[in-house]
């Protein structure tokens, strides 16, 4: 499916306005993915599986989100309230929180032009 051809000039181009409006300019972003698929092995992937995705892993991590509508903010206001488990993490900015993990931004680009950032007005 990566390797499939845009099928007309809008395809493309809501892929290459995705890209600007990102703010990762990875215009090869389908070729390169595929490279780096065509270098993964099946046992690396067997490997990844049993050691993150397995079900009964110690190590194994899981991401809960809640969200809560203005019209429930009592209800969001008792379960903030209550104890979390030992492990839990409360995630306030998630912005900083996808920026702090490995993979995000690994395609990010640098987008500005006279030096002035494009993009900062999307990200927040």
């Amino acid at each position: 499916m990566k390797l499939e051809k845009f099928k007309n000039l809008m395809e493309e181009s809501r892929f290459n306005w995705r890209e600007i409006l990102d703010g990762t300019l990875k215009f090869d972003r389908r070729e390169a993915e595929v490279a780096a698929l065509k270098k993964l092995t099946q046992q690396e992937l067997i490997d990844f599986f049993n050691e993150n995705i397995k079900v009964g892993l110690k190590r194994k991590k899981t991401l809960s989100v809640r969200v809560f509508g203005n019209l429930h903010l009592a209800d969001f206001n008792s379960q903030k309230r209550e104890a979390d488990e030992p492990n839990t993490i409360q995630i306030d900015d998630i912005f900083s929180f996808r920026r702090s993990q490995p993979l995000y931004g690994s395609f990010e680009g640098n987008c500005s032009i006279k030096g002035r950032p494009l993009l900062n007005e999307y990200k927040n």
